[in-house]
């Protein structure tokens, strides 16, 4: 992960010039020129959707999606994502923006549907567990009846949230899960676990391509500061010199991912001949260790400016569980 976050940084300074925190670029992506002159016009062109486009992982997937030359619909009702994560890319010519909240049908012509449209962060999916229900469930209806009227694929972004409170670790793909069909999370893990079934039912009933990428821990510029999970909430409370916050022994194990490496390995899965469900997850990590990198990259990042010095982690009884 050392390397990961360093190429970050790497990154955020060749497009803009700047050193950025972790959770956002100042500058937005960079600048607008810049991207625009690297696209890549000679690649093959195809018309694509990404539903929930302009959130964190969305408006990555759609800057990778138009740095290779597609033409790009984003479909997003803004209740999590965020205008400014794809403004850079209005007024280019390949790309649109569409206000649209998925539960509504939607009439657009393309070959590839990325559907990401959900929130994903356990405060946002509590929020309002009915209208999260709904989008998991009438949005994936709606999205699988576009493919199916244009003959467009469809790759749905699921979760590791499928395995709810998983007894086998890690899990595979084959493993069913332990789910809590009323619990606080079962509005997101149920519906999910709805979209794929509704996925599986329109290819063998309807013939319709599909993908599905169950999505672990996820982390890079363009979180929300209040996302919730682990890696934003370690961040967070070293930034503010608070002790880092975990449930349950600290000896748990979670998957790390940056999100380029998730966009990557969607846009792998959707060219793919694959259709049963992927975990896209890197190896495992225990929180222990997690600790200790955010504590050596926050000290490393205090020689250029001041960072408050997170203190020693605090054990907290309860759910080991921490997504």
């Amino acid at each position: 992960m050392d390397g990961r976050v360093n190429g970050w940084r790497r990154e955020c300074r060749a497009l803009c010039g700047q050193q950025c925190h972790f959770l956002e670029c100042s500058e937005g992506v960079g600048v607008k020129a810049e991207l625009w002159t690297r696209t890549n016009a000679q690649g093959s062109r195809e018309p694509l959707s990404v539903t929930g486009g302009a959130g964190f992982v969305g408006s990555h997937l759609t800057d990778k999606l138009m740095m290779d030359g597609h033409e790009v619909t984003v479909v997003d009702n803004f209740f999590t994502g965020r205008k400014r994560n794809v403004e850079h890319w209005i007024g280019h010519e390949n790309f649109e923006l569409i206000n649209h909240d998925v539960v509504e049908p939607l009439y657009i012509e393309v070959d590839q549907i990325y559907h990401l449209a959900s929130p994903a962060s356990p405060p946002n999916y509590m929020y309002n567990p009915i209208k999260t229900l709904k989008t998991n469930t009438i949005g994936t209806l709606n999205m699988l009846g576009l493919a199916k009227r244009v003959g467009a694929r469809l790759l749905l972004a699921s979760t590791s949230e499928v395995y709810g409170d998983p007894e086998v670790h890690p899990q595979s793909e084959d493993y069913w899960g332990h789910v809590n069909p009323i619990g606080p999370r079962a509005c997101y893990d149920e519906g999910k676990r709805v979209a794929e079934t509704m996925c599986y039912a329109y290819m063998k009933q309807e013939g319709v391509e599909v993908r599905v990428a169950r999505i672990f821990n996820t982390f890079g510029p363009r979180m929300h500061m209040n996302d919730g999970r682990v890696v934003s909430n370690f961040i967070l409370q070293a930034l503010q010199g608070e002790p880092l916050t975990v449930y349950g022994s600290g000896s748990q194990t979670r998957a790390f991912q940056y999100v380029s490496d998730l966009v990557n390995g969607l846009v792998a899965l959707m060219n793919s001949n694959v259709s049963s469900p992927v975990n896209l997850v890197p190896l495992e990590e225990g929180l222990n260790k997690a600790i200790h990198y955010f504590r050596k990259e926050l000290e490393y990042q205090a020689n250029n400016q001041y960072i408050p010095k997170p203190k020693p982690a605090r054990i907290k009884k309860g759910r080991t569980r921490h997504n």
